[in-house]
């Protein structure tokens, strides 16, 4: 045996005394880590099978709910998506609770829907976009009924904003605005709509219609308040002919 050789020998020798010393003291760390590893990847692998069957399992639920609605079974469909808001995933919670609200408005349960729908522009848990949408639906159901000063409240911030949905709240600030007579009001939140390019065709086109409507009440009280002008001119300037002391009362002389 070369001298090589014997070096190569004692240099392993010594490598494998080194590793039985470290795996005696770090070998079951070691075997801990590489299960807990292992474990972790099982564990997040049935979490996700888990998740992709829970999610198979609500969308069909949702689905048969949807059908319910589209055959005229509104109780059943509505007791659907209610049961689907309680128990599902986040996001088929979420629709679930949007269709429910929609279910109670058509079926006349205004405030129902409203409150349901106001709920869920609050939840820290909806998305944005669709805390805006819940905001409209709201304000659609109070727009007959609320004061203009309440539907500010529910949706100046919408309008004044650049969101999807300012073109809608502009929509109903200016019809409440118009409801209210407040004429001058309406004209700006029409106006808003049309200066705006990115508005929807329906939208502008009903803002077109309302502008038009607002222009003929404008003429229309000048109108009026120019003959009420007249009218008052005249009665103020007309005077009684004073009667003769030799008239009598039916107007023949003595």
């Amino acid at each position: 045996m070369v001298d090589g050789d014997i070096f190569r020998e004692v240099e392993e020798e010594l490598r494998r005394e080194q590793f039985a010393k470290h795996w005696d003291k770090y070998g079951t760390l070691i075997l801990g880590a590489a299960v807990a590893i292992v474990l972790s990847v099982a564990g997040f692998k049935y979490w996700k099978h888990q998740q992709a069957e829970q999610a198979q399992t609500y969308g069909s639920r949702f689905m048969d709910a949807l059908d319910l609605s589209s055959v005229g079974k509104k109780d059943l469909a509505e007791l659907s998506f209610s049961q689907i808001a309680k128990e599902g995933p986040k996001g088929y919670a979420m629709l679930s609770n949007m269709r429910e609200a929609a279910l109670k408005a058509s079926a006349g349960k205004l405030d129902e829907a409203r409150q349901q729908y106001d709920e869920l522009a609050k939840s820290s848990s909806v998305d944005p976009v669709f805390k805006d949408f819940s905001r409209i639906q709201a304000a659609m159901l109070r727009v007959d009924k609320a004061d203009e000063a309440e539907m500010k409240t529910r949706l100046e911030g919408l309008a004044n904003g650049t969101g999807s949905w300012r073109h809608s709240a502009r929509e109903l600030l200016g019809l409440s605005a118009f409801k209210a007579g407040n004429l001058k009001g309406a004209e700006n939140h029409y106006n808003q709509i049309m200066g705006d390019r990115s508005a929807p065709v329906g939208i502008k086109q009903r803002a077109e219609m309302m502008l038009s409507m607002i222009v003929e009440l404008w003429a229309e009280k000048q109108k009026n308040s120019i003959a009420d002008a007249k009218s008052t001119t005249g009665t103020r300037n007309f005077k009684i002919p004073a009667r003769s002391t030799g008239q009598k009362a039916d107007g023949k002389s003595k």
